[in-house]
C-alpha cells in the first residue's frame, strides 16, 4: 500500500514525471470505461515481437518496415488432445498438468502440435500457472513459457506467452503468443491463438 506521500488525490494534477493517465488508469476499471475484451491485434503482437528482438523502436523506426521482418500467424484454434493432471487429489497449488494440444487453421487443417506442462502456483484469489511447452510446425519449432492467470482465461481475457524459436523458419527469433478461450461449451474447450516472431 503506498504511503500518503506517494498518493495523489482524485482530480489533482499529476506530479512532474508522472503521466496523468497513469494516475487515472486504476479508476477506469471501476468506472466501467475500459473495454471488456482484452484481445491483442496480431499487428500489435508483431510490433511487440520486433521490439523484443531489438529491431523496432516505436519512437524512431517505421512500424511497417518492422512488420516486414516478422512472422505472423493468426486465427489458430488450439484443442486439448491429451492431458494428465498430477495433484494427488488435492486440486490445488503444486498440481502439474502435462498436455498435448493440436493447432488447427481456419479451414480445420491440423498445422501444429504443442507438448507441454503447466504447474499451478496458487489457487486463490486467482489460479496462477507456469507454462512451458514445445510447438512443432512443418516449418520449424519454438518453445513457449510464461506465467498466466488461469482464472482470467476462464473469464474470457487474453493471456500472452513468450516464444523462442528453436529450428527452421523460427530459429533465432523471439516473440509472443496469445491465448483466449474461444468456445467454452466444447469439452474440452477450444482456444483461439495467434503468434508473432521477429
Amino acid at each position: 500500500m503506498p504511503d500518503s506521500e506517494t498518493t495523489v488525490e482524485a482530480g489533482a494534477t499529476a506530479p512532474e514525471g508522472l503521466d496523468q493517465r497513469a494516475l487515472d488508469s486504476g479508476q477506469l476499471a471501476f468506472q466501467g470505461r475500459m473495454p471488456a475484451s482484452s484481445l491483442v491485434e496480431p499487428r500489435d503482437l508483431a510490433l511487440a515481437a520486433a521490439a523484443a528482438a531489438g529491431v523496432y523502436d516505436p519512437a524512431r523506426d517505421s512500424a511497417e518496415e518492422a512488420l516486414e521482418r516478422c512472422i505472423i500467424v493468426e486465427n489458430l484454434t488450439e484443442v486439448i488432445e491429451k492431458m494428465a493432471i498430477h495433484d494427488e487429489g488435492t486440486h490445488g497449488a503444486a498440481a502439474l498438468a502435462e498436455y498435448q494440444d493440436g493447432f488447427f487453421d481456419a479451414d480445420g487443417n491440423r498445422v501444429g502440435t504443442v507438448t507441454g506442462s503447466a504447474r499451478v502456483l496458487s489457487m486463490a484469489p486467482h489460479m496462477w500457472q507456469y507454462h512451458r511447452s514445445r510447438t512443432e510446425f512443418d516449418g520449424g519449432t519454438f518453445e513457449t513459457h510464461g506465467v498466466v492467470d488461469g482464472t482470467a482465461i476462464l473469464h474470457g481475457y487474453t493471456q500472452i506467452f513468450q516464444l523462442t524459436g528453436t529450428s527452421g523458419r523460427f530459429s533465432g527469433k523471439v516473440g509472443f503468443m496469445t491465448l483466449t478461450i474461444d468456445d467454452p461449451t466444447q469439452r474440452p474447450p477450444r482456444y483461439r491463438t495467434s503468434f508473432a516472431m521477429a
